[in-house]
């Protein structure tokens, strides 16, 4: 299965590797007052039915989810390039499946093909910068896309509470199962200072998190970071980050990064519209 690392290289940046040991490791959220949450490895399940815009990537219709993902409008999906990367993430993408609440299977949620993969055209795998990959879909899914973030990024500000969701490992031990149900944490977002201070990040990336025991772990990475609605309808659920990576699972002080949705607005509405020549 895949899992999330940190290279903490010159630029302290961040990566995603798939681990041949026992070592897992994944985004994590940042101490406060704020009610602790567990790693989505053991964190709350996500009612079924719910929050359908989240989609796991597939190599096969039936077969288990290796990253996550976003559907931000009826034939596109939002992920993280990472997740093609042929040397960490060895799994050739055919399919994906938008609104299901297992890991895997046919059951529940609709199951697509995917029929172009798009990264978005300023993206340095050296940098990290615009870790963005969109996925257009052959054909239409039903469910309701989530609402992206505004360009001027003015949906959240440091110290504000996000909900990362995903399938990802079960136990921050060995080879641990994923989830076979969706799953959730809460994130707190860091200030872009105390951020570029503890990893040199770029402006195209944010950082999220910190607590202990706390976060995202593997074959999460792709998936949304999402500033939830003040209603029960889920509608004015707003996507701002998409998972990267982050240095160590659960480890307190160790923020989780995310690439910014809003640095990337413009792009996103032209692939949306059909519009872009990318």
């Amino acid at each position: 299965y895949c899992s999330l690392l940190l290279t903490l290289s010159s630029m302290k940046v961040f990566s995603a590797a798939l681990f041949a040991s026992a070592t897992l490791t994944c985004v994590t959220c940042e101490a406060t007052t704020h009610d602790e949450r567990k790693l989505i490895a053991g964190g709350e399940i996500v009612p079924a039915g719910t929050k359908t815009y989240n989609v796991g990537l597939r190599s096969t219709k039936g077969g288990d989810n290796f990253c996550g993902g976003t559907l931000i409008s009826p034939t596109h999906v939002l992920t993280s390039p990472e997740c093609f990367n042929k040397t960490n993430f060895p799994y050739k993408l055919r399919w994906v499946s938008v609104g299901s609440h297992d890991n895997g299977g046919e059951e529940d949620g609709e199951q697509i093909k995917v029929k172009f993969v798009t990264n978005h055209p300023e993206f340095d795998s050296n940098t990290q910068q615009y870790e963005l990959t969109v996925l257009e879909l052959a054909t239409a899914s039903s469910f309701k896309p989530v609402q992206l973030a505004k360009a001027d990024g003015s949906d959240f500000k440091g110290g504000e509470w996000a909900t990362s969701m995903g399938w990802g490992v079960t136990k921050d031990e060995g080879f641990a199962p994923p989830s076979v149900e969706l799953l959730r944490v809460d994130l707190q977002i860091w200030t872009d200072k105390k951020c570029f201070e503890k990893y040199s990040v770029g402006d195209t990336t944010f950082c999220a998190g910190g607590l202990k025991n706390a976060g995202i772990c593997g074959i999460d990475n792709g998936g949304p970071l999402i500033i939830e609605s003040e209603t029960t309808d889920e509608s004015g659920d707003i996507l701002v980050g998409v998972a990267m990576g982050a240095d160590g699972c659960g480890i307190e002080g160790n923020p989780g990064g995310f690439a910014r949705v809003s640095s990337a607005r413009d792009w996103l509405d032209d692939i949306i519209s059909g519009e872009s020549t990318d």
